[in-house]
């Protein structure tokens, strides 16, 4: 018995923390969003980045606070929240829409070619669903299919031999998708530039030779850290070294 009850109050404890951290999360959330209307875009900010301290977050945080830091004139910490936000949720149209109208005042600008229609068309299909989303598509497909096995087995309908005709290619298109979209979001961290011109030096230190120079806003890949120095890759390859201080990472 005193066993028993010493599980219901460690659950009734643990339960009272929790509700008590999502009251907490939910009356800042509220603090942001009337500081954003009332325009106190910089008070909005500190609501918004507390909760990012406390690892919660979701697409509407990071979306906002974009919206904060636009408003406040920093580009740079506008970009990267709208990234944030759409690498939860990649189809939120307001932030695509947003992130565009951000990037105008970015002073890089890189201009890659065209892609082919058909490579478009596959990218913007991957797009659509981060990797887990993509997991419970492959999984449903593949229980799917499964299931028509077993009934085929037992019965004799031409239309489901048909059906699962169909089923296949979806099934393993989805098994592609799954693996390229997660390999895309493990294989190489993105960041965003976050001062207003840094010097891209080709070693990791103050004296080595200076490459190049980058501006706030940019979206860059990071290849690797060393001390207080991380490795960036633009879009057009150019490669080199800058303090860790000038880079916020896409969460």
């Amino acid at each position: 018995m005193k066993i028993g009850y010493r599980i219901v109050l460690i659950i009734l404890f643990l339960s009272v923390v929790l509700l008590a951290e999502q009251i907490g999360t939910s009356l800042t959330y509220k603090n942001g969003i009337d500081a954003y209307r009332k325009g106190q875009y910089e008070l909005a900010i500190q609501e918004f980045e507390t909760i990012l301290s406390n690892d919660l977050e979701s697409s509407e945080i990071y979306y906002n606070l974009g919206n904060a830091f636009y408003r406040s004139g920093n580009i740079a910490g506008a970009v990267w929240a709208y990234e944030s936000c759409l690498k939860i949720y990649p189809t939120h149209n307001n932030a695509n829409y947003n992130i565009k109208i951000a990037n105008l005042n970015v002073v890089d600008k890189m201009d890659l070619p065209e892609p082919p229609f058909y490579l478009k068309w596959y990218l913007s299909v991957k797009k659509r669903f981060i990797p887990s989303t993509w997991i419970n598509i492959s999984l449903f497909t593949l229980l799917l299919n499964a299931t028509l096995i077993g009934i085929i087995r037992m019965t004799s309908l031409s239309i489901l031999g048909m059906l699962q005709g169909i089923i296949i290619p979806v099934l393993l298109g989805s098994l592609f998708l799954t693996l390229h979209s997660a390999w895309t979001e493990n294989s190489y961290d993105l960041g965003i530039i976050y001062a207003t011109d840094v010097e891209v030096r080709s070693e990791p230190n103050v004296y080595s030779i200076r490459l190049f120079e980058v501006h706030e806003g940019l979206k860059v890949a990071v290849n690797q850290r060393k001390n207080e120095w991380i490795e960036i890759e633009l879009l057009d390859g150019k490669t080199g070294w800058i303090e860790n201080k000038h880079i916020r990472l896409i969460q």
